[in-house]
């Protein structure tokens, strides 16, 4: 569990019945946006022609050629 939550949980606990049912309601009323399956899927098949077309249809990118971007992208300063 994050620091956020928890500190969320902690203050809801020190609301009183009343004001933790309106919290409870709140949170029943979001509704979270619908999962559009056929254009994530599209957007994948883009992505995939992108790379084929960059690196050729029978290429691979192996656990090392990862670990190389994963260090290269997180070794940049944070600010």
């Amino acid at each position: 569990m994050s620091a956020v939550e928890q500190e969320l949980i902690d203050r809801i606990r020190r609301l009183d019945e009343n004001q933790q049912r309106q919290v409870l309601a709140y949170i029943g009323m979001i509704q979270p946006e619908p999962f559009d399956f056929a254009s994530w899927l599209h957007a994948v098949e883009k992505f995939q022609a992108e790379l084929a077309a960059q690196y050729g249809a029978s290429h691979t990118f192996g656990t090392l050629d990862l670990l190389d971007e994963l260090r290269e992208e997180t070794s940049w300063p944070r600010l």
